[in-house]
C-alpha cells in the first residue's frame, strides 16, 4: 500500500511529530511504502517530500501578529501551500494527514475528494484555533465564532475520515462542536513504540512524585510548585521535576528553597527511565484540555499511577489508575494523601496503573491503523470517487 503522511510541519519535536515518525518506520517495515509529505523545517528528514509555504504564510513573516492573524485566517480560506501535484506522482493508496493547520482545510478537503483520506486527531484544533480549548467560554461573542469557525471546518472534513486517539477525545471534540455538527470516523486506540526500558520496575515510592514536561503555565508546573509549598516536608515527599521552558527559574528558585523538590533539567530516555524508576506517581497538573499526553503512556507502562487535573484527565488512564483534582487546594490534599498512601493501598492502584500500561501496545495499535486503512479504501471503492492517473 501507498501511503502519503500529510503533516504541516517539524519545526518542533512534539509527541504528534515523533508519531508520525514512529508509524511511518513501522509501516515501511510491513512493506508499505510511505512517504512524509510536510513543509521543510529544521527537523526534517532528506526523505521529506517537501511541501509548498502558502500565500498567507509568506505575507505574515514579515510581523509576527500580523503572521498569527493570517495563519488562521490561511487555514481557513488560503487554498495554496499543498497542492495535489505535490502527491499526483506518488498517487498513494490512502492519504494520512496529521496536523491540518498550517496547511488549511481547503487543501484537505481537496485531498479528500481526490484520494482516501483519514485524519489522526491529534488537538481540538477543528473546535478552537487554540487546540487546547483555551478560547471557549470567554465571551458568548467568541463562542459564537468558533462555533461557526467549526460548522465550516466540518463541512469542509466531510469526506474526510477521522482516527480518533480515545472515545473521550471524540467525545469531547463533538461536544464542542455546532449542534448538529459531526465528524465521521473511528476510535483507534492510540500507543506509542516500546523502547528499552526495563521490562520489569521497582516498587514505586508512594511519598515521590514526578512532573514531566514543559516548564510553561499552561502545562500546570506554577501551579504544582504553589501547592507543593504546602506539602513539602510531608512524610519525606519528594518532587521529581524533569523538563525546560520559560518557568525554569522559578523550578530552579523553588529547588534551593523547598524542602523534597529536585530539579532534573531537561531528560533523554535514559534519564526519564532513571527518574520514572525513582518515583511512586506522575504528576499531570495540566490547565489545558490534552489529547493522548506521552508522559502519561510512559507512567503507566511503568505501573506508575497518575495525578491529574480534571480538565487533562489523560483518556489512557481507567479510573482507578488515576487521581483527579479540580483546584489548588485539591491538588495539594491530594499530593498529601498520596505521600501518606500504605505500600498495600499502593500496590493495588499501581497494579490497575501495570494493566492500563499493557493494553497500549504498539503493534496491535499499527494492526488498528492498517485495518482502517483497509476499510477507508473499500469505501471509496463504493463510492467510485475519482482517481488520479497512476504514476509515470
Amino acid at each position: 500500500m501507498r501511503i502519503a503522511m500529510v503533516h504541516s510541519s517539524f519545526a518542533i519535536r512534539g509527541g504528534a511529530e515523533q508519531y508520525v515518525r514512529d508509524l511511518s518506520g513501522a509501516l515501511a517495515e510491513r512493506g508499505h511504502e510511505v512517504r512524509v509529505f510536510s513543509r521543510p523545517s529544521p527537523h526534517s528528514l532528506p526523505t521529506d517530500a517537501p511541501v509548498e509555504t502558502r500565500v498567507s504564510a509568506r505575507l505574515g513573516g514579515v510581523d509576527p501578529r500580523l503572521g498569527k492573524v493570517l495563519t488562521h485566517l490561511g487555514d481557513l480560506a488560503d487554498p495554496t501551500g499543498l497542492r495535489l501535484s505535490a502527491l499526483r506522482d506518488f498517487a498513494p493508496d490512502v492519504v494520512h494527514v496529521h496536523n491540518w493547520q498550517g496547511l488549511g482545510v481547503l487543501p484537505v478537503a481537496r485531498l479528500a475528494r481526490t484520494w482516501p483520506t483519514c485524519h489522526t486527531v491529534h488537538d481540538y484544533a477543528v473546535c478552537d484555533p487554540n487546540n487546547s480549548l483555551a478560547n471557549q467560554g470567554r465571551s458568548d461573542l467568541t463562542d459564537r465564532l468558533l462555533r461557526a469557525r467549526s460548522a465550516w471546518l466540518v463541512r469542509q472534513m466531510r469526506e474526510v475520515s477521522m482516527l480518533w486517539p480515545a472515545a473521550r477525545t471524540r467525545d469531547i471534540a463533538q461536544r464542542h462542536l455546532p449542534s448538529g455538527s459531526t465528524l465521521s470516523g473511528t476510535v483507534v486506540p492510540l500507543a506509542v513504540p516500546a523502547t528499552d526500558a526495563p521490562v520489569s520496575w521497582p516498587a514505586g515510592d508512594p511519598a515521590v512524585f514526578l512532573f514531566l514536561g514543559a516548564l510553561s503555565d499552561h502545562k500546570g508546573i506554577g501551579l504544582l510548585l504553589d501547592a507543593w509549598r504546602d506539602v513539602a516536608g510531608v512524610n519525606g515527599a519528594t518532587l521529581l521535576v524533569g523538563g525546560d521552558g520559560p518557568r525554569r527559574a522559578d523550578v530552579e528558585a523553588a529547588a534551593r528553597e523547598l524542602p523534597g523538590l529536585e530539579y532534573l533539567g531537561f531528560l533523554d530516555a535514559e534519564g526519564k527511565e532513571a527518574a520514572m524508576a525513582r518515583a511512586g506517581w506522575l504528576v499531570f497538573p495540566s490547565q489545558w484540555a490534552e489529547n493522548f499526553p506521552i508522559s502519561c503512556v510512559e507512567a503507566l507502562r511503568a505501573g506508575r499511577p497518575i495525578i491529574s487535573s480534571e480538565v487533562a484527565r489523560p483518556p489512557m488512564a481507567s479510573e482507578e489508575s488515576v487521581l483527579i483534582f479540580r483546584t489548588r487546594s485539591e491538588l495539594t490534599d491530594t499530593l498529601r494523601r498520596a505521600a501518606n498512601t500504605s505500600r498495600a493501598d499502593y500496590a493495588t492502584i499501581a497494579a490497575a496503573a501495570d494493566r492500563d500500561g499493557r493494553e497500549l501496545d504498539w503493534d496491535r495499535h499499527v494492526d488498528a491503523v492498517v485495518g482502517a486503512y483497509t476499510a477507508l479504501r473499500a469505501g471509496d471503492a463504493v463510492r467510485r470517487r475519482r482517481v488520479p492517473a497512476p504514476r509515470r
